[in-house]
């Protein structure tokens, strides 16, 4: 482990430089798949690019413990093959840059998903509009040429001043001064027309190309994330798929319609300049491309160290991003506690990473410019000198120097905006690095094949010595087992950190337990079909979330095609009407994102609603009263009562008055079951239901 170093360490995410894994693709994904099999690893990464490992595991374990994981991870790899020397003979230099070059490009890809490039793989993904990118890379390719001409009009216009006879417009039959003034007016007021037209089609195909890529990739890359299982999700944030989802695809559209100009104006200025010096003068041409070996080499070694700073910055962004979304997001806690100064200083703090991460990659991308500037800059220098003399032996006119001479300065210029085109190619290539790592990240969950029996009548629901935790190695449940008839109202009651909302989790299959099995009539979950299962159960989490749009759409949203009758209906049956009808827009009031202008209460109220009217047959309640009154949580107990028999009611609570007309209730502590019964058998017990009963009614304070 000499040789490899930390980058990054969080508590559950270390990223490390690897050295021997760069442009080895084969051992990259050979110790990626290997760490990934350990059961406390929750992702790995590996970057051939880079030669960096991106590891995310259990927050229980230590980073010393993952130091351990990827020493016997990498003592388990194959023998590598000894890595091509780098700092021998030229022409092996010279090979490696232009083999990095194509592969930047996708040109040496063998087409399997593995070994494609993140930029073939978007061209592959394109494809349905590849008549679209074929005319806008030609539009981009003719702009960039005609960008490139205008050392050639003023090489024709001093031709046609300093030797009339001679010139191109002379030998074309344009004898009078006049003449030949006015040809040139007509050419070149012609050029700057057409180009200007060809710059209106460039800019209108690019940006129609760049819409296009962005909303499929935008819902690809939605419609995967929401289907990963909830663990992976969960275990990233949100942050992490929002700079993927949004800054990442932000990326990819500003390359797509900005980013290949510049670039191209690069190979346009080169061939017309290739082209003016080879007619002109071959010798001064030919002299032309020794600096083509140094520009190679400056670029490999300056672009792939560039590109690693890069994605080390955009890490760090990501971090920080995520740090302020989390922090907006409980704004009041943290002004409740006046922890604005501590905050404040936690996010200076990631500021400051995130200034020397970008820092690194600026100074890189600085420096790259210019580098190329110099070497060719070396090449006009010859131009200049050597052009100069052969004017002077009449080798060449002083109209073909000035061509060559203003040709290479406008190469020049090219290059100095080229950066932009290099910064954006680099900070796309990592952009769809995360992109396609997003799309190819699979679901630790694989669905079944088989339905429920049926989809409107609720059948047995049975948990059988189960056996689950987060972290395998300490259980919340252990060695659980209960059941629950069709038709009954069942409670589940327990402190704090017992495991209640963990049966939820498992019924929803959410997470897969370790041992034993969670069935719904007869069938294991982990056997259906994960929309099966999910269009049978209707639930009202814990931590209530509304979204962005109408109180009818948010009620609406299990059920879309609920009828407004029925929308009413649910919401009367969760005591939600009253105070909906009130408003000033009643069910048409927009709601903000989590509804966040409506009482803790009023929001709940909101969730049972859209439980009610799905009309599901199993319906699965989390604390969904904690925020109401005993007046409106004992109303909306009677609407629950009224479903018995035709729906399966499982209601998680802290509160016993929420389940004393529970058909059976269940007592937990520590992830094991200790009682069940009746409220009223419970009681008569005297145990640990009682006691909490005794306590919520003030009977034990009494005593």
């Amino acid at each position: 482990m000499s040789q490899i170093r930390i980058l990054s360490s969080t508590p559950g995410r270390i990223r490390w430089q690897i050295p021997m894994l760069r442009d080895r693709s084969a051992a990259a994904q050979t110790l990626q798949d290997d760490l990934e099999r350990h059961p406390q690893v929750v992702t790995a990464q590996a970057n051939p690019v880079t030669g960096t490992l991106l590891l995310t595991f259990s927050a229980s374990a230590s980073a010393e413990e993952a130091e351990e994981w990827l020493q016997a991870s990498l003592e388990r790899l194959p023998e590598l093959p000894p890595e091509p020397q780098v700092g021998g003979r030229g022409e092996i230099q010279i090979g490696r840059a232009w083999v990095g070059f194509r592969r930047s490009l996708g040109a040496d890809d063998d087409g399997e998903p593995g070994t494609r490039t993140p930029l073939r793989r978007l061209m592959d993904d394109t494809s349905q509009y590849s008549g679209l990118r074929q005319r806008a890379l030609a539009a981009t390719l003719a702009d960039g040429i005609a960008n490139a001409l205008p050392p050639l009009l003023v090489g024709l216009a001093v031709s046609t001043v300093s030797n009339p006879s001679k010139s191109l417009l002379g030998r074309l039959g344009f004898t009078s001064v006049a003449g030949r003034l006015g040809a040139l007016t007509v050419i070149t007021a012609g050029y700057w027309v057409g180009a200007s037209m060809l710059e209106y089609y460039r800019e209108r195909t690019a940006s129609e190309l760049a819409d296009r890529v962005r909303r499929d990739l935008r819902i690809r890359l939605y419609d995967h994330v929401q289907r990963l299982d909830v663990a992976t999700v969960e275990q990233k944030g949100a942050g992490h798929w929002m700079a993927v989802i949004d800054g990442d695809l932000e990326e990819v559209h500003r390359f797509v319609r900005h980013g290949g100009k510049p670039l191209m104006a690069i190979g346009s200025n080169v061939l017309v300049v290739g082209g003016t010096f080879l007619t002109v003068s071959p010798l001064l041409g030919a002299i032309q491309l020794l600096i083509i070996p140094p520009v190679l080499l400056a670029s490999q070694r300056m672009l792939k160290p560039l590109r690693a700073k890069v994605i080390a910055s955009r890490d760090v962004n990501e971090q920080l991003s995520g740090m302020i979304a989390g922090n907006l997001t409980g704004i009041g806690t943290v002004a409740s506690f006046g922890a604005e100064d501590e905050q404040t200083a936690r996010v200076g703090e990631a500021v400051d990473q995130q200034v020397v991460a970008s820092r690194a990659a600026n100074h890189l991308e600085a420096a790259y410019v210019p580098t190329l500037r110099a070497i060719i800059g070396s090449g006009f220098v010859t131009t200049v000198t050597l052009g100069a003399a052969k004017v002077i032996d009449g080798s060449i006119s002083v109209a073909g120097l000035d061509t060559m001479a203003y040709g290479q300065l406008r190469l020049m210029s090219a290059l100095a905006r080229g950066g932009t085109g290099v910064e954006e190619f680099q900070r796309t290539s990592a952009a769809l690095e995360r992109i396609y790592a997003t799309l190819d990240t699979a679901s630790n969950l694989e669905t079944g094949t088989r339905r429920l029996k049926s989809a409107k009548k609720p059948g047995q629901v049975c948990l059988e010595n189960v056996t689950f935790g987060y972290d395998p190695r300490e259980p919340v449940i252990d060695d659980l087992s209960l059941t629950i008839e069709p038709g009954q109202m069942v409670g589940v009651v327990g402190a704090s950190g017992a495991g209640k909302s963990t049966v939820l989790k498992l019924l929803m299959r959410f997470y897969d337990p370790q041992n034993g099995s969670v069935s719904i009539d007869g069938i294991d979950v982990r056997d259906l079909q994960l929309p099966s299962l999910r269009q049978a159960l209707s639930v009202v989490p814990q931590e209530i979330t509304l979204f962005s749009g109408t109180i009818r759409e948010n009620i609406a949203l299990g059920r879309p095609n609920a009828s407004f009758t029925d929308i009413v209906a649910a919401a009367e049956a969760a005591r939600a009407h009253e105070f909906i009808a009130a408003l000033p827009e009643g069910y048409e009031t927009r709601l903000g994102f989590g509804g966040l202008t409506l009482s803790g209460g009023q929001r709940q109220r909101i969730a049972i609603a859209r439980a009610l009217v799905a009309d599901r047959p199993y319906l699965l309640f989390d604390e969904a009263t904690s925020s109401l009154d005993h007046v409106t949580e004992a109303a909306i107990q009677r609407s629950l009562q009224e479903l018995r028999g035709d729906k399966t009611v499982l209601i998680i609570a802290h509160r016993l008055s929420t389940v004393r007309n529970a058909d059976v209730i269940y007592v937990m502590e520590e992830g094991h079951m200790i009682e069940q019964g009746t409220h009223a058998q419970l009681v008569a017990q005297g145990g640990v239901y009682a006691s909490m009963w005794r306590i919520q009614t003030g009977e034990a304070g009494a005593a």
